[in-house]
């Protein structure tokens, strides 16, 4: 029955692909093992793109390559256990994925929400199952909340449903008997900025009666956590809701919101050759941080590359592991 389930929950992903990536041409391409790192998809896009300026071709890449990580993670997949699905708003996008460990696993001392990302403009919880299927294994709960999207909401809205969704998990751990857990707070790319905002920005928890303490850590993937370091990029601007300089702008980057002693531990994992979310954004984000942290730096990765540590990537999974041993 399980297996059933998501093999259907594949093929609903394999159909928001573009039409040239059809579930035929998707089975072709996983035979050849086209998406692999080495090899495959990149060696053939180095020779379709002109030879340019070497960030914007590196940057052509990585977002070339994005379906075929989709479809790595995809076949990657085990499913731990089958999520429930909870609203926190009106909104079609105010709902989260909630999911316990499997039976016979020992439940930690921490859940992990977990955001998902997408340019602030895409994507959906679950997206990448792997990501869940990683913590789920070591015990963790784990929730997967949807958000408002660009360009029909920017951070403030955004950080409304962070709050909303903070509520509804509180409410989660209670009924499910893990009331006496903390949270530990993580996401990818672009969610990784709002995992930030749910822990550093102290005025919106206290807005739900909250304090910072819920909190026993902090994870960014290939996250822009300080938008100062990032490319000018209409999604950074449409997220933000201004242009760089602009009140807005400063309001909506979390390396605006540390304050000079932190006692939440960070965990930071991204790449040194990142085209997406350079890699000074993190090094910045890091060199504020007032607190306990650590920094995985990874060579020769892509964005999504990133993400491999819930896969094929056992160096990065090994380090995130340790981190995780006190939680």
């Amino acid at each position: 029955m399980d297996r059933h389930l998501f093999s259907r929950q594949k093929k609903a992903k394999y159909r928001t692909l573009p039409a040239l990536f059809s579930l035929p041409v998707v089975k072709a391409l996983i035979s050849a093992k086209l998406f692999s790192t080495s090899g495959g998809i990149g060696d053939i896009c180095m020779h379709m793109i002109p030879d340019k300026n070497p960030y914007t071709t590196r940057l052509a890449l990585q977002v070339a390559e994005i379906p075929f990580q989709m479809l790595h993670h995809l076949r990657a997949s085990r499913p731990r256990s089958i999520p429930e699905t909870h609203r926190f708003g009106q909104a079609w996008r105010q709902y989260l994925l909630f999911w316990m460990p499997p039976k016979n696993t020992p439940v930690r001392d921490s859940i992990v929400m977990f955001y998902h990302g997408g340019g602030w403009r895409l994507g959906w919880p679950g997206l990448f199952p792997t990501m869940a299927e990683f913590f789920l294994q070591e015990g963790f709960p784990v929730v997967m909340p949807a958000y408002r999207l660009t360009p029909w909401a920017n951070h403030r809205q955004m950080r409304e449903d962070l709050n909303l969704a903070l509520l509804k998990t509180l409410g989660l751990m209670k009924a499910n008997g893990l009331s006496g857990k903390k949270i530990i707070a993580a996401g990818v790319s672009a969610g990784a900025t709002l995992a930030a905002h749910l822990v550093f920005n102290r005025a919106a928890l206290l807005e739900t009666g909250l304090k910072q303490d819920i909190f026993s850590g902090f994870i960014s993937i290939a996250g822009p956590v300080d938008l100062s370091k990032m490319p000018d990029f209409g999604a950074v601007r449409s997220y933000a809701g201004g242009k760089p300089g602009t009140a807005d702008f400063y309001a909506a980057n979390p390396a605006n919101l540390l304050s000079p002693i932190e006692t939440v531990p960070v965990l930071l994992i991204h790449s040194t050759t990142d085209a997406l979310v350079p890699f000074a954004v993190a090094d910045s984000f890091f060199q504020k941080y007032q607190g306990p942290k650590t920094l995985h730096v990874l060579e020769g990765k892509t964005h999504l590359g990133s993400m491999r540590f819930a896969t094929d990537d056992k160096e990065t999974a090994q380090v995130l592991l340790n981190w995780l041993k006190d939680k």
